[in-house]
């Protein structure tokens, strides 16, 4: 892993593949960090530069107390800029995607084609907002054990902890052994706060796959359907039996479904 400073924090990333590639970003989600990605990252290395990066707050990345959407997007625009890269296809898993939405409008020349994964261009529910605000609240404030379970059900589908309760148990492990969680809650924090840009994702007009899981609550089937209505000509993907964790839920079905939409949208766009 590599370090940059970008307007005095410090912003951590990785690198696999043949850098003469096509460049992929990987931007996680909050709380997961990047090795989420990890076997995903394996094989499309074989064919792509990849670079994954610990979005603030996570893993070795620094932020600021007082974080914002904006000012992520702008540092990592910055980050791009740092590493020569332009014309990436930007991978946003959640927050990751509410960045690429933002850095697509921004500054177009830096993204060749979105993969939006479990993400929002609206604001939140009200009530979908209480609920995870109070859920984080009481992460931060060590209450994990408390959370744990209720925390799960939101992010994995029904027929996941019939058929793969290992990986429930796995994932249940990480939440409740967390230890430095003030920069998360930061990031969370800045997703929470957001402003709605529903009507501006319209002027991306990148190749853009948008992928849900079907029983979402948080970044629903139905915003996944605006979002790729809204942006011109966007593939819309829902992945039935998969919830917000839908990567880890269904890894082969994500990555086939990644690879059928590289292999159009950016060899045919390049």
């Amino acid at each position: 892993m590599t370090t940059i400073n970008i307007k005095d924090i410090s912003l951590n990333y990785s690198e696999a593949g043949n850098s003469n590639n096509h460049t992929i970003v990987f931007a996680h989600p909050v709380l997961w960090g990047a090795e989420m990605f990890d076997s995903m990252i394996s094989e499309l290395a074989k064919d792509f530069h990849v670079v994954a990066v610990d979005i603030h707050g996570h893993g070795q990345s620094g932020y600021r107390d007082s974080l914002t959407l904006d000012d992520m997007t702008d540092d990592f625009y910055w980050l791009l800029e740092k590493l020569r890269l332009s014309s990436v296809t930007w991978f946003g898993y959640s927050i990751g995607g509410m960045l690429g939405m933002r850095l697509a409008v921004a500054h177009p020349e830096k993204v060749d084609s979105l993969i939006l994964m479990a993400t929002n261009a609206h604001l939140d529910a009200p009530e979908i907002k209480q609920q995870t605000l109070q859920l984080w609240e009481m992460f931060r404030d060590g209450h994990r054990e408390d959370i744990a379970d209720a925390g799960l059900q939101i992010l994995f589908a029904r027929k996941t902890y019939e058929n793969q309760p290992e990986l429930i148990e796995r994932y249940r492990n990480k939440l409740v052994n967390f230890k430095e969680v003030g920069g998360m809650f930061a990031a969370a924090l800045a997703v929470f706060e957001r402003d709605d840009i529903g009507d501006k994702i319209s002027a991306i007009k990148v190749p853009t796959l948008v992928v849900a899981g079907r029983e979402d609550l948080t970044a629903t089937p139905q915003e996944a359907e605006f979002i790729a209505s809204r942006i011109p000509n966007a593939q819309l993907k829902i992945i039935e039996d998969a919830n917000h964790l839908l990567a880890v839920e269904k890894p082969r079905e994500v990555l086939k479904i990644i690879r059928a939409f590289l292999k159009v949208g950016v060899y045919k766009h390049s």
